[in-house]
């Protein structure tokens, strides 16, 4: 609709514009070579002018579109993308090969009522950072709820996904949260195809590799094994 739009206007302003100097030159220039350039000229020149609007204007509904984006797909504590923006990647994914980390960080309820929610809320945000940081630019983080977070790993087989996972918790074991306690995470991970063949069913196996993490003491990283 907007191409044909801008076809008409373009055609109409040239229509115009040809009229208007056509008028214009012929009583002033009887060489029929200048009457040509100046229309020809005019012509350009309207039409870069068209055509530079045209393009300013989709780069400023492309960045409109992008900030709506932002605010319905983004979390604003963590800088990762939410939940909702995971459903939709479910419903559109289409990858042969990939992997599910599952990250949950440690005793967070505990640290909330113990050191209050903002301080919980500084140690969420410092590892969406981390994970921001370390995950390939064509991989996706999303906070799955509360101090949850799903990563989802395209073209990522398990034996990499075993090592992003772990780097990712070495690195939050890092973080420098003085003056309140060390920040740890653990992770479980599973991958398509050996462990499902949707991101579904590779988020459930990677969440019972997450339980079982906790179950054997926190602050590691462990792979489905069905």
């Amino acid at each position: 609709m907007v191409k044909i739009g801008l076809f008409i206007g373009m055609i109409s302003i040239g229509n115009i514009y040809a009229l208007f100097f056509h008028t214009l030159s012929m009583p002033l220039f009887d060489s029929t070579l200048i009457h040509c350039l100046i229309l020809g000229s005019g012509f350009g020149i309207i039409n870069f002018l068209l055509a530079n609007w045209y393009m300013a204007k989709n780069a400023q509904i492309k960045r409109d579109n992008e900030s709506l984006k932002s605010k319905v797909y983004g979390d604003d504590l963590t800088g990762l993308l939410n939940r909702k923006a995971l459903e939709l990647e479910c419903n559109n994914f289409n990858n042969q090969v990939f992997s599910v980390l599952f990250v949950d960080v440690d005793d967070f309820r505990m640290y909330n009522n113990r050191y209050g929610h903002k301080s919980g809320d500084r140690v969420l945000h410092q590892v969406g950072d981390v994970i921001r940081a370390i995950i390939r630019s064509g991989d996706n983080a999303y906070r799955y709820g509360g101090e949850e977070i799903v990563v989802l790993l395209k073209d990522c087989e398990k034996i990499n996904a075993l090592q992003i996972a772990e780097k990712i918790r070495v690195q939050v074991s890092r973080i420098d949260n003085t003056p309140y306690p060390p920040i740890t995470i653990s992770l479980g991970v599973a991958s398509c195809p050996e462990d499902g063949h949707s991101i579904q069913d590779v988020l459930e196996k990677s969440d019972s590799a997450l339980l079982l993490a906790k179950r054997l003491g926190k602050n590691r990283t462990l792979a489905f094994d069905g």
